[in-house]
């Protein structure tokens, strides 16, 4: 599928405007580096890369994850929808001196070709689209990675849809005269959560909207798309508080999750998949 037909199906999707806009990202903050720091000492435990293993980075968003990757010794593509995410990921990666390459994709129809060691989808953004878009994702993630490589598949560890409706606002940081009015959304029916986000600029009048929804997928179905996809599940990783130890992870030591912290306790739940 060529570059036109990708962006017209990405821009056709309600989710298009939280992607093409910065200003909730700049809202909400970028990860410190220790943050990305610990993810990415993860993945390279967990993957056991060799340097300069060919590394795709789907969703790259801002491009913390691929840039540090790529700073590692690792051969890194980030493959991103929105056109301001790659613009400031491409600055970041040259004013860092780092050659992390970052290229305009629609992940749910990619066309690679057993071209990678490892892929890793990573920060909530898994399970956006709809049932059969989730099953192309993986069914890319499948034909992307050479025989043997291995994903990492990073989802929420959400066990039901939530009881309330959280609803909020705030001042933007960086410009006052933005309102930011956050409200949960819940679909019963299909299965959906997530929330929107609406920026009132009280100086002009104008509306930004912003919408977030993914799919809750409860682990036997998770599974049951992930195998039909082609991967085979290795191991589940966790966050739960009561048995992994965060002391270090401030200092940028590889984020502890453990499939022992996988419960229901945990927020994470992390999949180790097989090509």
């Amino acid at each position: 599928m060529n570059e036109p037909e990708r962006a017209s199906i990405g821009a056709s999707r309600s989710w298009a405007q939280a992607y093409s806009d910065m200003i909730y990202w700049k809202f909400n903050g970028e990860p410190p580096a220790w943050s990305v720091a610990s993810a990415v000492g993860f993945m390279e435990r967990v993957l056991e890369l060799a340097k300069g293993a060919r590394v795709l980075d789907l969703g790259s968003a801002l491009g913390h994850h691929a840039i540090e990757l790529a700073r590692r010794g690792y051969d890194v593509t980030g493959l991103e929808w929105s056109e301001a995410f790659l613009e400031i990921a491409r600055r970041k990666a040259q004013e860092a001196s780092v050659p992390a390459c970052f290229i305009r994709g629609d992940m749910t129809c990619m066309g690679f070709d057993k071209e990678f060691d490892a892929v890793v989808l990573w920060g909530n953004t898994f399970a956006m689209w709809s049932d059969e878009e989730n099953l192309r994702v993986l069914r890319g993630i499948k034909h992307a990675l050479r025989p043997g490589g291995l994903a990492l598949i990073d989802t929420q560890n959400y066990t039901t849809l939530p009881a309330k409706l959280e609803k909020g606002w705030d001042f933007h940081p960086q410009n006052r005269s933005l309102l930011m009015l956050t409200e949960g959304t819940r679909d019963v029916l299909k299965a959906r959560f997530g929330f929107n986000v609406l920026a009132l600029d009280l100086s002009t009048g104008r509306r930004h909207l912003m919408p977030f929804s993914w799919r809750l997928y409860m682990l036997p179905e998770l599974r049951r798309i992930i195998v039909e996809a082609g991967l085979e599940i290795l191991r589940i990783y966790g966050d739960d508080p009561k048995i992994v130890d965060w002391k270090s992870w401030q200092r940028g030591d590889p984020s502890p999750y453990t499939p022992e912290g996988y419960t229901e306790n945990a927020a994470k739940r992390i999949v180790l998949c097989q090509a």
